[in-house]
């Protein structure tokens, strides 16, 4: 095994077995505290915390666990997390089907990418929240077609009534109104392109919009320029394959347009404040393989 490899988990690897698209348990009977090693998921992770403390990094940025949160994980992202012994509250993993079939009714802000990962409740959101969880843990573990449609339709309800407060939290990726609608297309297509375009006039044509007017949206509604933008998304995406993967740091900077390694390492260093090696050794405690 490459002492750099971060693993990918299905939730049979966590669980011990594996389930039909749709699993959902209380952390502090089946959750693991101390999960250090960071490692990527294939299925969706929404863990709603009740009570704890701790630290939950998430694609390389911490959060403090506190009483009341929700976090949300994509497949891909690159997390782990030490918590308090005494955490409780709920993981509901979701398989890609699942979400691609809820999507098809609208996206979820919260899943997609270089959005915040943690939103905050008050005790009494919470606990409205708390509540549809047990119904669902209550009749989820029936097999009649009929029930599976009420488990997918209660299902359905509470990640809206999550998107409800996710955008309240963070108007700015609120995509109801036209400049957010842009600032979200211009998103999807960054996740489409970043590997071979990095000009702010190509995702402007896209957009059918001007160069200067993408870039007083983008400073606006996230509070960086286009171009800054891009390359945020660039230098994650290195992040991830300089930690998940067996190739060198000149292979990676290739792949993600940089046909110049000194090049690819100034603009690595101006965003993660290391060099891609320094950034890469960093992770070499969590993983003591020879």
């Amino acid at each position: 095994m490459n002492k750099y490899s971060i693993p990918t988990l299905t939730v049979g690897n966590i669980l011990g077995e594996e389930t039909l698209g749709i699993t959902l348990f209380r952390h502090s009977v089946r959750g693991r505290n101390e999960f250090e090693q960071p490692h990527k998921h294939d299925f969706y992770l929404v863990f709603f915390v009740e009570k704890g403390s701790g630290v939950h990094n998430v694609d390389f940025t911490q959060y403090i666990v506190n009483d009341y949160q929700v976090y949300f994980i994509r497949p891909g992202q690159v997390h782990n997390w030490s918590l308090n012994v005494d955490t409780t509250g709920f993981q509901l993993m979701l398989s890609s089907e699942i979400v691609n079939i809820f999507s098809n009714l609208g996206k979820f802000p919260f899943f997609e990418q270089s959005v915040p990962s943690c939103l905050s409740l008050t005790k009494d959101e919470f606990e409205a929240f708390k509540k549809q969880l047990e119904e669902i843990e209550t009749i989820l573990p029936q097999n009649d077609l009929l029930t599976k449609e009420i488990v997918l339709l209660r299902l359905h309800v509470l990640l809206k009534l999550l998107q409800k407060e996710f955008v309240n939290q963070f108007q700015e990726h609120d995509s109801s109104t036209k400049p957010e609608k842009v600032i979200k297309s211009f998103s999807v297509l960054i996740d489409e392109h970043f590997k071979e375009e990095s000009s702010v006039n190509f995702y402007a044509d896209k957009l059918n919009i001007t160069p200067n007017y993408l870039n007083i949206l983008s400073q606006k509604y996230l509070k960086m320029s286009a171009g800054d933008f891009i390359k945020e998304r660039t230098i994650l995406e290195a992040k991830r394959l300089l930690t998940s993967t067996h190739l060198s740091i000149k292979e990676i900077g290739y792949q993600l347009g940089f046909n110049d390694n000194a090049y690819f390492s100034k603009v690595f260093k101006k965003y993660a404040g290391k060099t891609p090696g320094e950034f890469k050794e960093s992770y070499n405690f969590y993983h003591p393989y020879p």
